[in-house]
């Protein structure tokens, strides 16, 4: 007979039983009370049930952290595995077993505004799950599943008719959005009504230990006890980012968090290589002429050319502020206007066009602007583009092209076209609807040139795309580690080839240099970026210091020894990274593999495999996994009968050593026998034997 499907959280009743006697008569105790009184009693889960109604192909660490946050965390959780991990698909396992056990009516889904039809469209296509997005409040009234972006739940028109619900999931997508507890958002979030909540996260630890708090303070409100209680238990006086004990505050974060990280399942996950390719490109004489002709009126433009206030006006508030606003606006647009310098010179020329007429401007720069716009708009071969056309008309597989600027976008769809490639534009302008279709059709061509801005780099999964072109760096990497993750992600099959179109002898070459051989970006992760820059001030820190280092170089020489210098900082960066990576692994709750590592030698051989299943930790031999699918055995079935498995010893084989035999029964009855290597990491699965199918009896209620 198996463990029955639905229990009491004891542990969770016996402390609310301890609160009680203490007593208090604020509202603030009694609201408290009664909350953490629902969440003991709401019911556990013994086993997943849902996984055979979808359409996914559950990793072990999905299926695990969903099991996990159902029996242990009782649906109240942060789902906080690294980047491209599967939070989704998580989440979405977990909202499919609440909804069939009818624990999951009223679900509301919160996301970015980008987001939303992604969540919407995943739902139904892989959990055949329909979800509604509200766009007036009445809609309110009838709706039951809603999707809907963070600004739109929380602005006026929406949130009292969010409110006046309660609701029995709330999942909240990226909720380091929501981390700040003086934001409307957080203030939103806070009241809202729920029995379950799910906070999906990579980053649950970015700044300081106030943002965890926040977080797990909107799962379990008391949990932490107040701020200032956690204050003098849990943070270090002067260093808000360091833990007093991290091994209690682990021991409390792994009460409401699961965190997987990239490198315990990388093997299992699989993910093909990255190949980054730097065509070699040189500017047209046109283009080189036009590079360093507007590079000089920039330089001279900074330094002399902007309007200076009189002495008289220098007394004025009103200049003062027009003055210092209006250099800090220059220094930002001259930014934009150096990453535009090698895009296309339609980009450039219109950006020219425009910083012309700033009143900023003194007369005689406004008309060097112009002149030099003109002489942009008469150009006529790109080097750059030519490069972008031979490389479409020797490659047919579809490729995602992105670029940051309208004028370049318009250029590479005509250039698409000529060469008989279906351009398919991704852009900001288009609607929902628009850019819904566009996604569609280019789902559908094989040979589609989806030429995506800004927009198109958060959130879409194009892993059925293995070619990616960037048209442009910008200075920003994170931003390139965006673009790269919509292809490089679960689910992708081929070689990720990464293309970068940057021409000798400009700028944008001293950026490539930088990203691809200091930063390492085209060779890392997604998700490693943060590590790498999170000492030097992060991606934006970055983007700025390299405006700033333009503007303070006297040559391009001067520009390319402070990238340089930079360069060094990241590196330095990159090893403070690590140091803090460790430092957040020692408050951040363990995933399998660590723990797998801490008690190893304390865990039984059924529970060594259990958490080893899916890990870096549990080598298959060659055939296994193959026998798994002859067996049409689960991997949901294989971590059942682990928890109950019988142990004798196997003998010994000449290539693994001494071999264990684990015997286990599911939930249905069905028999599962490994034969494992389990004495020292990494294990191996030598061999896996099932029942051919379970019986129709004998199964749990």
């Amino acid at each position: 007979m198996s463990a029955p499907a639905w229990d009491v959280d004891n542990a969770s009743l016996e402390l609310f039983s301890q609160g009680l006697a203490q007593g208090s008569s604020s509202w603030e105790w009694f609201r408290l009370r009664r909350e953490l009184e629902e969440i003991a009693l709401n019911p556990g889960v013994d086993r997943l049930v849902t996984l055979d109604c979808n359409t996914i192909k559950e990793l072990p660490h999905q299926i695990d952290v969903a099991l996990h946050v159902l029996r242990n965390f009782k649906g109240r959780a942060i789902l906080a595995d690294e980047v491209g991990l599967g939070k989704t698909i998580e989440a979405g396992i977990i909202l499919k077993e609440l909804g069939v056990r009818g624990l999951a009516r009223r679900v509301l889904i919160l996301t970015p505004a980008s987001l939303v039809e992604q969540w919407q469209a995943e739902l139904d296509s892989k959990f055949f799950e329909e979800f509604a997005t509200p766009t007036e409040p009445a809609d309110w009234h009838h709706v039951e599943r809603a999707i809907v972006s963070y600004d739109r739940a929380c602005g006026d028109r929406h949130a009292a008719a969010i409110l006046q619900h309660r609701w029995d999931l709330v999942i909240v997508d990226e909720a380091h959005k929501v981390k700040n507890h003086v934001s409307e958002r957080y203030k939103f979030l806070k009241q809202v009504d729920r029995n379950f909540i799910l906070l999906l996260t990579a980053t649950p630890l970015q700044n300081n230990l106030r943002e965890l708090y926040n977080l797990i303070t909107l799962l379990r409100p008391g949990q932490l006890g107040t701020w200032a209680q956690f204050q003098r238990e849990h943070v270090v006086r002067g260093d808000p980012r360091r833990a007093r004990s991290p091994e209690a505050l682990r021991e409390l974060t792994s009460q409401v968090m699961v965190r997987t990280r990239r490198a315990s399942v990388a093997p299992v996950i699989n993910l093909p290589p990255r190949k980054p390719t730097h065509p070699d490109i040189s500017l047209t004489r046109d283009e080189a002429v036009l590079y360093r002709e507007t590079v000089a009126f920039l330089r001279d433009l900074y330094r002399h050319g902007l309007y200076q206030p009189s002495e008289r006006e220098e007394t004025e508030d009103r200049a003062r502020r027009r003055r210092r606003r209006g250099r800090g606006m220059f220094t930002l647009e001259l930014m934009r206007l150096l990453q535009r310098l090698t895009s296309s010179a339609q980009a450039l020329g219109g950006s020219l066009e425009a910083l012309s007429q700033g009143e900023l401007l003194l007369p005689e720069y406004r008309i060097r602007g112009r002149q030099l716009a003109d002489r942009a708009r008469s150009v006529t071969t790109q080097a750059k583009l030519e490069v972008f056309c031979r490389f479409l008309s020797g490659n047919g597989d579809r490729v995602i092209v992105f670029t940051e600027h309208l004028p370049t976008l318009a250029l590479l769809e005509k250039a698409a076209e000529d060469v008989g490639r279906p351009a398919i534009s991704f852009a900001g302008s288009l609607s929902r609807a628009e850019r819904s279709r566009s996604l569609a059709r280019f789902r559908q061509e094989s040979s589609g040139v989806l030429l995506a801005t800004r927009i198109g780099s958060e959130g879409l999964n194009l892993q059925f795309c293995h070619q990616l072109v960037n048209y442009e760096l910008p200075w920003n990497p994170m931003i390139i580690e965006q673009r790269i993750g919509r292809v490089h992600r679960i689910g992708q099959q081929r070689e990720v080839s990464i293309i970068n179109l940057a021409a000798r002898d400009t700028i944008e070459m001293q950026i490539l240099r930088l990203l691809d051989q200091k930063i390492q970006l085209f060779q890392l992760v997604v998700g490693e970026l943060d590590t790498i820059l999170g000492e030097f001030g992060g991606a934006d820190t970055l983007e700025k210091r390299l405006t700033d280092a333009w503007v303070s170089a006297e040559s391009d020489e001067a520009f390319e020894r402070q990238v340089e210098n930079i360069g060094n900082e990241i590196l330095a960066s990159r090893e403070a990274g690590l140091a803090q990576e460790q430092l957040a692994s020692e408050v951040a709750a363990e995933d399998n593999a660590g723990r797998l590592e801490r008690e190893f030698r304390h865990l039984s051989v059924p529970g060594r495999v259990r958490l080893a299943y899916g890990t870096s930790h549990l080598a298959l031999a060659r055939g296994v996994e193959g026998k798994r699918h002859q067996l049409e055995l689960h991997v949901s079935e294989i971590l059942e009968a682990m928890e109950v498995g019988a142990v004798e010893r196997a003998g010994s084989d000449p290539g693994y050593g001494p071999l264990y035999r684990i015997t286990g029964v599911t939930g249905r009855g069905r028999a599962i026998v490994l034969r494992v290597q389990a004495d020292r990491l990494p294990m191996t699965l030598v061999d896996i034997e099932a029942d051919a199918e379970a019986p129709l009896v004998g199964a749990a209620s």
